[in-house]
């Protein structure tokens, strides 16, 4: 008998099993080689459609049989295996059970699917598996026959030895072992997927480090012909770019940046990672994010010097042709989000771990990296130690705010500063005054008027109603030309378009007075003679300070910290203990925020106060429960609790209406949420989605149920509810129309 593993072609041919085996096998070991797993992945690949070994997933193919789960019964044999093995304590199969079990589903521990391993092994009935269909090999005598039929298919196969199959060296922590499991999973999964595309294994894009360098060279000199930046501030600029150079002929390892906002960092980190990747024969250069809005402008800068430079977030917009790319990450330079990539490390899932083998022996950079939550800090740590230690990884935490882990309980951070002599640029590069108001609160009307008194201004505050509130204020105090409001309630393209004009009225010397969320703290490059900072945490009120004098063409810039005189503060617990200790710090002794040790006292403060909460206790128990789907659902850099909602933004309403006639008639696909993706906002106002938006479904075809979806579009006639000053709020919280039509 033929043994199939998928449905005939169009043509009439027939892949066999054997056939797709040995395909997934080769590939799973070529993925597995670049971390020393190359025969734990082959045998992943192996034994990955091993239940195929049977007539029940025959009938399947024939369409005679439904609710069929034939990967249980490769992880069943393995566990079999390894059981029947001396010293099996060791459990040298558990990552292959585990990868093996979920590559059609998602992970399970081996000891969570021991019971269900153990009855399918010896019960001739048929067994129930935890994806809820029935196994298809069942008991001994079954077993024993696909056995057989494999060892004829393979004559030459032989278990590896178990030296050969367990790391080395040895996993330590819960973390390193479940990580190990998700990369032999990924091995298997990506090679599962390419098999199965008809896709042979691809030659190997390289980086060109070269002529990498060779345009960043000449990149730095035409800005440097073009700078308009205080020439002491260009020169630290200059040092930190050779400095970050020079480290990068080091051996491999985990390191920090730290330099004061301002000193072009973007560049630096780059010069850093192309020296390196020449020095190592590192690959692939990742930059991980934590904003949208970085991305866009670091991606504008990269691209000019890496053509290569290939972009994957929520709203990347790529073209179709590119999304099989994009789900490998296998691109030379590759830009993404920290959501993206942190929550990729603790999935479950086959989509999300595809990924994860091709971080192998790259140089990895985390700009702002001091925006990683607490409560999530000492499992993310380790896992990077862990991507350093046995995966070839580079690793790279800069900002201007550099946090001491060293305070931080259970987690070692041997990182390595690329600018040892950072100290000395703080100082020299003080472009700032702060001036502290956070004793007595202080209205937002009385910062209005101080604002309308200048004509370089910006005030940055923790909460979108706070911005409505004070931008409401502005407008009555002065001209509609002269006033921006920047949030999340506004869409990408329109943040965009704000940013922009901003810069041109900078730029022509024009009155500008700008009104901020946190959006606008990291990576843009706007420059204010002035910054008003509501009280927040210190990293942030240090990146507000960025934007005040950034280019260093006043003697001193002016910030100062105010508290806002409101009910609610701040957006969540974490931002409030910031702001405490902040508050707490500077009532004891003034803090100077172009020194270091200021910096270090209060991560030392803010991580020393952290016992933990709800959050990391329960990821902590889920860690140490080896289970693998709850950690996956306990570890969310951003809480999911708003609802996206599609648009009517005025400057691109042939879009809206496309996406908009799209969406009602046929319903969301892939595609058309990618064009979308400018339009897109985040509302946590439920009340108003109800009020103003109706649902839209996804499409029905091959890739998506026709179901419900998380996304929103206003509704015809209520397009009033999108401002083209404040975005998308409640029609009554405008009252704007009166001031500017």
């Amino acid at each position: 008998m033929v043994y199939y593993a998928k449905s005939p072609e169009k043509d009439g041919s027939q892949e066999t099993v054997q056939t797709h085996l040995q395909v997934v096998k080769n590939l799973a070991g070529e993925y597995g080689k670049a971390f020393g797993a190359e025969k734990s992945a082959e045998l992943c690949g192996l034994f990955h459609d091993f239940g195929k070994y049977s007539p029940t997933f025959q009938n399947v193919l024939k369409r005679t049989q439904t609710g069929v789960d034939h990967a249980i019964c490769g992880a069943a044999f393995l566990y079999f295996y390894q059981n029947c093995q001396k010293d099996s304590g060791k459990k040298p199969f558990r990552p292959a059970v585990e990868a093996i079990a979920a590559h059609h589903s998602h992970l399970v521990s081996q000891e969570d699917l021991a019971g269900v391993l153990e009855t399918v092994l010896r019960t001739k009935d048929s067994v129930t598996t935890l994806s809820g269909k029935q196994a298809a090999l069942c008991g001994g005598q079954a077993y024993q026959e696909a056995g057989q039929i494999f060892q004829s298919e393979f004559p030459d196969f032989r278990f590896p030895k178990k030296k050969d199959i367990l790391p080395h060296p040895a996993l330590e922590g819960q973390e390193a072992s479940m990580l190990y499991t998700r990369m032999l999973f990924s091995c298997l999964v990506d090679a599962d997927y390419t098999a199965s595309a008809g896709a042979a294994l691809e030659e190997e894009r390289v980086l060109d480090v070269s002529d990498g360098l060779k345009r960043l060279y000449a990149y730095r000199q035409d800005l440097g012909a073009k700078a308009g930046a205080d020439p002491v501030l260009n020169q630290f600029r200059n040092q930190l770019f050779e400095r970050c150079g020079q480290a990068g002929e080091q051996a491999g390892g985990l390191f920090t940046l730290t330099a004061p906002t301002g000193t072009g960092k973007t560049l630096a980190l780059l010069h850093f990672a192309l020296r390196h990747c020449q020095h190592t024969g590192k690959g692939r250069i990742i930059v991980v994010l934590p904003f949208l809005s970085l991305i866009e402008q670091s991606a504008h800068v990269y691209r000019q010097i890496i053509p290569q430079v290939v972009e994957d977030h929520s709203q990347s917009g790529l073209p179709e042709e590119m999304k099989e790319q994009i789900a490998r990450w296998d691109q030379p330079f590759l830009i993404t989000t920290s959501v993206r990539f942190f929550e990729a490390l603790f999935s479950s899932h086959p989509g999300d771990c595809r990924k994860l083998h091709n971080l192998a022996n790259s140089v990895i950079l985390f700009d702002e990296a001091q925006s990683l939550p607490v409560s999530l800090l000492a499992p993310t740590l380790k896992v990077m130690q862990e991507l350093s230690n046995r995966y070839g990884c580079s690793v790279v935490f800069s900002t201007a705010t550099q946090p001491d882990y060293t305070g931080l309980r259970e987690v070692q951070w041997p990182a390595v500063e690329l600018l040892p002599e950072h100290r000395s640029f703080y100082k020299a590069l003080g472009r700032t005054t702060i001036r502290w108001e956070i004793d007595t609160p202080v209205q937002l009307e009385e910062i209005a008027n101080r604002m309308a008194e200048s004509q370089n201004v910006c005030a940055i505050v923790n909460l979108r109603a706070h911005a409505r509130k004070l931008y409401r204020a502005l407008a009555e105090r002065c001209p509609k030309e002269e006033l921006f409001l920047l949030s999340t309630d506004l869409c990408p393209a329109h943040r965009t378009q704000v940013i922009q004009a901003i810069r041109q009225r900078q730029q022509e010397k024009l009155p500008c007075r700008v009104v901020s969320t946190q959006c606008i703290e990291a990576g843009v490059d706007l420059d204010f003679e002035q910054m008003y900072r509501a009280l927040a945490p210190l990293e942030a009120i240090i990146q507000a300070a960025g934007r005040c004098n950034r280019n260093g063409t006043m003697p001193c810039g002016e910030v100062c910290v105010f508290l806002p005189a409101e009910d609610r503060l701040y957006p969540d617990p974490h931002y409030e203990n910031g702001a405490i200790i902040v508050q707490r710090m500077q009532r004891k002794q003034p803090i100077d925020i172009h020194d270091p040790e200021c910096i270090r006292q209060y991560y030392g403060q803010l991580f020393g106060a952290f016992r933990g909460d709800a959050k990391s206790r329960a990821l902590e128990k889920a860690i140490a429960q080896r289970d693998f789907a709850k950690v996956e659902e306990e570890y969310r850099l951003i809480e999911q609790k708003g609802v996206s909602v599609i648009v009517p933004y005025e400057d691109q309403k042939e879009l809206y209406a496309k996406v908009r006639s799209e969406g009602l008639q046929k319903g969301l696909t892939k595609s058309l949420l990618r064009q979308a993706a400018p339009l897109i906002v985040t509302c946590y106002d439920r009340e108003l989605v109800e009020q103003v938006c109706e649902p839209l479904c996804f499409a029905g075809d091959d890739r998506w149920e026709n179901r419900e979806s998380p996304y929103s579009i206003v509704l015809s006639g209520r397009e009033d509810c999108y401002d083209s000053k404040m975005g998308f709020c409640p029609p009554k919280e405008q009252g704007l129309q009166n001031l500017f039509w």
